[in-house]
């Protein structure tokens, strides 16, 4: 039996399908949402009493009860081997109207696909779908304390200005057909070919299973050049490395140039002139390092929340002192912290030096700058830390540095795997998504170890904090030996 989701899935990669499968993962989804929908829709449609569907319900279950219901909440419905749910049905005369929860921003043509075939499978089994609606959240909408689902939800049947039972009903799915092709898939009789999706939101988990040779690639493959539309081409006309790149067949982007000359320059480019500016914004002491975690949630849980906002539940930071001490802070909490995360962080963190993140404007920044805009009694002391940030990340992705053993990769694990013997690898807690959904569960109480899980938290996110400090270090060492003077700058 598949469900419509084992489809979709094929449909993206076939072997992403056939080894998730074998790996049988609970699905965890990256926006959290605590609230009960159909309570939310009861609000929302005036629903005094609705047919609630169960898992593993079988067709019997809602035909018994059809007629005695007007609305529908997660009905499931199985076609030969085919199972598929509904998140909410209603029932118009001997018509249906089909409703979905979107959380994204753009329909996209695997969720038509799935309108398609869920129309032709209530089609076969003798329901006529009369309309499909989008629900989704008004991103204009505050949480003033109780919610009001007929503020915060929107509800459209059109997409592009069309009617999107059209757009779907013009879409022909041989479904039968592609479960035909999962009964018969053999992954060892598939060709192996690369797609948008092997590296789509970061490299695919199962990337290695797939081009297992590919680990045995020289560290300046052509295979690593970013943000590169001909570098598979190139590699397969026997361009192996970035030094015999066709110069023709690339973008031309500064960090392109940086690759090429780290790869004919025994692995290492640096622009020193740039880089000794860059760190020239690090002068001053105390320099603080720090990162945050933090959780999104679909529906705003806490008063002044929007859809869509964060919780920031942790954070770790080094600074190190006028005196070359290097001190270690941490916070971590539950439930609505905002506050206490707001205090601890003007606490902890220096009154004065430049303050280092990783990717800094689009996640500490924008984290504080949220927090200033709910509770603006704090704007002052935000904005002062708030304009003292550095981006760690700038020198990477500006092209004033690059070492080959980075393999076009730039993020900060990979950065601390290549200045310093440190691994996440040791770490019980050793990714940000891992870090949420292990928070989640002490947050939920449901955690049988709490105590255990706020410590992997803690050196989880005081791991990312000392990482900058060693990237730092390490940009201030690189920078020293490329000059090839004796002295430098003062750690």
């Amino acid at each position: 039996m598949y469900h419509i989701s084992d489809i979709k899935k094929y449909l993206r990669c076939e072997r992403l399908y056939h080894y998730s499968k074998l790996d049988n993962d609970t699905f965890k989804p990256y926006l959290r949402n605590d609230e009960n929908l159909i309570d939310l829709f009861k609000d929302l449609f005036d629903i005094d009493d609705c047919f609630i569907g169960v898992r593993n319900d079988e067709n019997n279950h809602f035909f018994d009860e059809k007629n005695n219901y007007e609305w529908f909440y997660t009905p499931r419905f199985v076609l030969n081997e085919l199972r598929l749910n509904v998140p909410l049905v209603h029932k118009i005369n001997d018509e249906y109207d089909l409703y979905y929860v979107y959380y994204g921003n753009i329909i996209k043509e695997i969720d038509l696909i799935t309108f398609s075939i869920t129309i032709d499978v209530l089609a076969k089994l003798g329901l006529i779908v009369n309309n499909i609606y989008i629900i989704y959240t008004n991103e204009d909408y505050v949480n003033d304390g109780k919610l009001n689902a007929k503020e915060l939800f929107k509800i459209t049947d059109r997409f592009n200005k069309k009617k999107i039972i059209d757009i779907a009903s013009d879409r022909f799915v041989d479904y039968q057909d592609i479960i035909n092709k999962m009964n018969n898939y053999v992954i060892d009789d598939q060709k192996v070919s690369k797609s948008k999706y092997c590296r789509q939101n970061g490299l695919c988990k199962y990337y290695d299973n797939c081009f297992p040779d590919e680990k045995k690639l020289d560290v300046d493959s052509i295979l690593s050049l970013v943000s590169s539309q001909n570098k598979q081409e190139m590699y397969d006309q026997g361009i192996m490395h970035l030094k015999e790149v066709d110069i023709d067949k690339i973008e031309g982007t500064r960090v392109q140039y940086a690759q090429i000359m780290a790869s004919k320059n025994n692995g290492l480019f640096v622009d020193n002139v740039a880089l000794n500016a860059w760190l020239k914004k690090l002068e001053n002491r105390p320099i603080s390092f720090i990162d945050f975690e933090w959780d999104r949630y679909f529906i705003p849980k806490y008063i002044n929340m929007k859809p869509m906002d964060v919780i920031c539940f942790e954070f770790a930071l080094y600074y190190l002192d006028e005196n070359g001490q290097l001190n270690h802070k941490t916070f971590v909490s539950t439930g609505d912290c905002r506050k206490q995360f707001i205090e601890a962080l003007i606490e902890y963190l220096p009154s004065s030096g430049p303050i280092v993140a990783y990717n800094a404007k689009g996640a500490e920044c924008l984290r504080i700058q949220e927090l200033i805009n709910i509770f603006p009694e704090y704007e002052k002391p935000l904005n002062d830390i708030l304009n003292r940030f550095v981006d760690l990340a700038q020198p990477f992705t500006e092209g004033l540095i690059y070492d080959t053993r980075m393999e076009g990769n730039y993020s900060l694990k990979k950065l601390v795997d290549i200045c310093s013997e440190y691994s996440y690898a040791d770490l019980d807690i050793d990714d940000g998504l891992e870090a949420v959904f292990k928070w989640r569960s002490i947050d939920k109480n449901i955690a049988e170890e709490p105590e255990d899980i706020i410590r992997d938290l803690e050196q989880y996110c005081s791991l990312d904090a000392y990482g900058l400090f060693l990237v730092y270090k390490w940009l201030v060492n690189v920078l020293i030996e490329s000059k090839n003077k004796k002295g430098g700058i003062d750690l």
